[in-house]
This record gives C-alpha cells, structure tokens and sequence, in this order.
C-alpha cells in the first residue's frame, strides 16, 4: 500500500512528460518533400518620406489577394525549409497635399493631389519553419525567412507626382512623375497553426528593405500583412 502511494503522482505524471517530450520532435519526418496551397487576403502600405510633402502627406492601408503554392522540405519534424510562389494584388489610398508657392498677396497656394494606387506582383519567399505539436492533431508552426518581390504592373487613379522646389518664395516649382520601382526585396515573418495534418491558418508580416520608387529621394519602404488559409498534402 506504502508503495502504491509513492508509485501514484509518478502514474500521474507520466503521460504529461510524454506529451511534452513530443513538442519539440527531433526526429526524421515521414516524407522529405510534400506540396501545400495557400489562399489569403492583405492589407498593405507604400509610403514616402514625410519630408517630400511640406503639408499632408498620408499613405493608407489597402486591401488585396494572395494566391500561391509552396514546396515543404521536411529535414525534421521540428524543421521545414520552405520555398513558395505568390501572385499578390496590393493596394493603397494616398493624399498629398503641397505648397505651390505664392500669390501677389504673399498668400500661399497649395497643391493637393489623392487617388488609389494599385499593384500586381510575382513574390517568392524562402521561409525557414520551426514546428511545436501542442498535441496530435494541432502544431504550431513559427516562420521567417527572406522574399524576393517582382513588379508585373502598376497603375494610379489620380495625380501622382512629386513636387521640386529652387525658390519657393517666387513660387517656381514643378512636378515630377512618381514611378515605383520594379523589384522588393525584404524579410516575411509569420506564425500559425496547422490543424489534423493538413489543414493551416497563419498570419505574416511581410517588411520591405528596399526603396519602392524610381527616385531614391523619396525614400519610403513597402510593408504588408497577410492573413491566409491553406491546405498541405
């Protein structure tokens, strides 16, 4: 009886610590190769310098789509090298507001500008995956890794340009198309659940290291979050 009592909390507990030994598994996957499907929505941002417009200068979050495949390099079960094709709309509200310069009555005049800007690209992430099984049928899954992003068009409702002073006081400015530039390059982090083998939903942040415009004058980066559901076979 004395040793059943002692026996008693080490029963108790060895089921948690087996379940707990299997959050971390080291060991070698099933398959080295398998294919997965995402679907997901975005709320992007492209923005400017502040300094570029002296009034009001805002760059608004848009909405667009995410479709795309990736291929699962299962070293080990805690461990997968993850590369992926994306087609990506993204979108985005601006308003710009300047001064222009100055009437005869020393009155300044002002340049306002607002549209949408929308875009379509080609983005490919290389996502290093670390995996945790809080239990048979749920994994948590914690991602980051660096995308490559290519521009196939972009098109502006409204006027967008940049305005160019020499002598604001004699009111002599001009302005210069905006043009974006056709290549992104940055890092994506993510986190996510992967639901009876097979089923995902994650969220990502995408964060742009390079310039978006042709003109390097007026700085800004790209910067994104994707919401996405998928399927991996």
């Amino acid at each position: 009886m004395r040793k059943s009592i002692f026996l008693l909390p080490l029963l108790l507990l060895s089921p948690a610590m087996a379940e707990a030994a299997d959050f971390f598994d080291t060991s070698s996957p099933e398959s080295l190769l398998s294919l997965g499907l995402r679907l997901g929505v975005n709320t992007t941002n492209r923005n400017l310098n502040k300094e570029v417009f002296d009034v009001w200068n805002v760059n608004s979050w848009g909405t667009g789509v995410d479709v795309g495949a990736v291929v699962n390099i299962n070293f080990r079960n805690y461990l997968t090298i993850q590369p992926g094709i994306f087609y990506e709309s993204r979108s985005g509200k601006y308003a710009y507001v300047n001064t222009a310069g100055y009437d005869s009555d020393g009155v300044a005049q002002y340049m306002t500008q607002y549209g949408r800007d929308r875009s379509y690209n080609f983005t490919i992430p290389v996502m290093a995956s670390f995996h945790f099984n809080l239990s048979d049928d749920i994994r948590w899954d914690l991602e980051a890794g660096p995308y490559f992003q290519f521009k196939l068009k972009n098109s502006v409702n409204g006027d967008f340009s940049y305005p160019v002073y020499s002598n604001p006081s004699a009111n002599p400015v001009s302005y210069v198309p905006i043009k974006s530039t056709k290549f992104d390059f940055g890092m994506k982090f993510g986190t996510g659940l992967r639901i009876l083998n097979h089923y995902l939903v994650a969220v990502h942040y995408e964060a742009g290291w390079l310039k978006p415009w042709s003109d390097s004058r007026l700085g800004g980066r790209n910067k994104g979050w994707v919401f996405s559901v998928g399927y991996d076979f």
